[in-house]
């Protein structure tokens, strides 16, 4: 837990608004999902692509003249163990749609969230689970597992989200914090997983075409956040429409789909869908 200076931290909330952020990673989201980087390998912000690399993160412009995170950083991180710095923003009723991280990635890295902006209805689900990030709190998650985010509010929430060197363990990079990295129990208030439901799903059967696979794939990476229901089912879900609607061009998409969210993407590979 890091107890931030809401007056200095309102400063660079105020200075990121008004800066570019990336839709590099776009293809993860449904809807808008956006970063901005602070720290890469080179110190240059069109650096966007995370890679695998082994030397300590460069500021970026933007970094610098972030003073108050940039401290955060400098405080709270090991400076030398940090690959990548960005700040993460979801808008409203956006998704990032259930993944594994790094796979694409000939190397390791840990990830880490810092709190910077968040609200009462924006969620984090870690396969069956769901929990809330807490301003101020860090956070470490294996992103190895099957995971998404999401908001639901009308107001972005904002992360300052780090990779670290995957041989160290976070508990030896971040530092000068109470109860790091501790996770805080929540009442799962969402509702029980039915069959009823899940014909409801299936019915989409009926209307799935190239013309709406899209949007048909945004409400599916949704349903875990309202249902208690593990993240990574979507995938049935959709193969399983995909198959009763007999369309052999969509059960290929959604073989592809499962595949680079879950199992294996080549590196700078995009998923168009």
């Amino acid at each position: 837990m890091v107890e931030l200076d809401q007056r200095r931290l309102a400063d660079d909330l105020a200075t990121l608004a008004k800066s570019r952020f990336s839709s590099e990673y776009s293809d993860f989201a449904c809807g808008r999902w956006e970063f901005c980087m602070l720290r890469n390998q080179s110190g240059k912000e069109e650096e966007e692509r995370v890679v695998a690399h082994d030397t300590p993160a460069v500021a970026t412009p933007l970094g610098q003249s972030l003073q108050y995170l940039n401290e955060l950083l400098e405080t709270h991180f090991e400076r030398d163990s940090i690959r990548y710095a960005r700040i993460i923003r979801i808008s409203e009723n956006a998704c990032i749609i259930p993944h594994r991280d790094y796979l694409e990635l000939d190397g390791n890295f840990v990830r880490v969230h810092l709190v910077i902006d968040t609200n009462a209805r924006c969620y984090n689900t870690e396969e069956h689970k769901i929990f809330q990030m807490r301003l101020g709190e860090i956070w470490f998650l294996d992103a190895s597992l099957p995971h998404s985010a999401g908001c639901f509010s009308s107001t972005p929430r904002l992360h300052l989200v780090v990779d670290i060197d995957g041989a160290r363990v976070p508990e030896g990079v971040v530092r000068n914090v109470e109860q790091p990295l501790a996770r805080i129990a929540v009442i799962d208030v969402r509702k029980e997983w039915t069959n009823e439901a899940l014909e409801c799903i299936l019915g989409f059967s009926e209307i799935i075409s190239e013309a709406n696979y899209r949007e048909i794939v945004a409400i599916l990476a949704k349903i875990h956040f309202f249902y208690k229901v593990d993240c990574q089912a979507m995938y049935g879900w959709l193969n399983e429409i995909c198959r009763r609607r007999g369309d052999p061009a969509l059960i290929e998409k959604s073989v592809s789909l499962e595949r680079f969210y879950l199992a294996d993407r080549a590196a700078g590979e995009v998923m168009l869908y």
